[in-house]
């Protein structure tokens, strides 16, 4: 398995991470969160990187056309989504098209997709999700190039901190790869060092990366170094 950090904020934390072998690293732009960082911030981190492929743009936009600006404004080339529907999401990567310059590479689209136990019935060892839920996995896993399942509240992914059942999250990762071979899925919520320890065996079976944020900090936004070590020593 893969490891993407995410929320960082701070110059020190991108050298942890990155010196440490996380794949991919991820920067907030969604003023709700607590990981907030303005874009003028995130370009200054970013360039602290030595391979500047593992940036991960996170936003919440309103449109399309937000996208390909705040890209255009980092030089980030893929991008978290929680937001925009799979048209939006169509028509982003057609309008993206005509601004990509010849010496960028291809943007690369993860959408964020909430899953909770609201939208799941269990009938014995039987997980089945709400009809509503299994159309937006099949439709965004057509459309885009990963996703990423993270604990949802109140409407809301990311940030929660809380762990999706292992059981659904297996079967979250079904309907997706039945939908699109292809696609690449990332767990997130309340990843850390011990579950990472626990289910490995079965996660690395069916998951691409793990998505960790607040399983390697002190506070938000503060990622404690010891606890980022020892989570890529678990994963080596």
């Amino acid at each position: 398995m893969k490891v993407k950090i995410c929320g960082i904020t701070r110059s020190q934390d991108v050298s942890k991470c990155e010196g440490s072998g996380a794949n991919l690293i991820g920067f907030i732009n969604i003023k709700r969160s607590k990981r907030y960082v303005k874009l003028k911030e995130i370009i200054e981190l970013v360039s602290e990187l030595k391979t500047r492929d593992r940036a991960v743009l996170v936003l919440e936009p309103e449109n399309p056309e937000e996208v390909v600006m705040k890209m255009k404004k980092t030089g980030i080339r893929n991008v978290q989504l929680h937001s925009l529907t799979s048209s939006q999401i169509k028509y982003l990567k057609w309008i993206e098209n005509f601004h990509r310059t010849p010496v960028e590479p291809n943007m690369k689209i993860i959408r964020a997709v909430g899953i909770s136990e609201d939208s799941v019935k269990s009938q014995g060892n039987k997980i089945e999700f709400s009809q509503e839920k299994v159309m937006e996995i099949e439709e965004f896993a057509k459309t885009c190039d990963a996703l990423l399942f993270d604990y949802q509240v109140k409407g809301r992914s990311g940030g929660t901190g809380k762990q999706i059942p292992i059981n659904i999250a297996l079967e979250s990762v079904r309907i997706a790869k039945d939908a699109n071979h292809n696609l690449e899925i990332f767990l997130a919520g309340g990843i850390d060092s011990e579950r990472i320890r626990n289910k490995r065996t079965i996660l690395e079976r069916v998951i691409d990366y793990v998505d960790v944020n607040s399983g390697v900090e002190d506070s938000p936004g503060i990622k404690n170094p010891e606890r980022v070590e020892e989570l890529m020593n678990i994963n080596a």
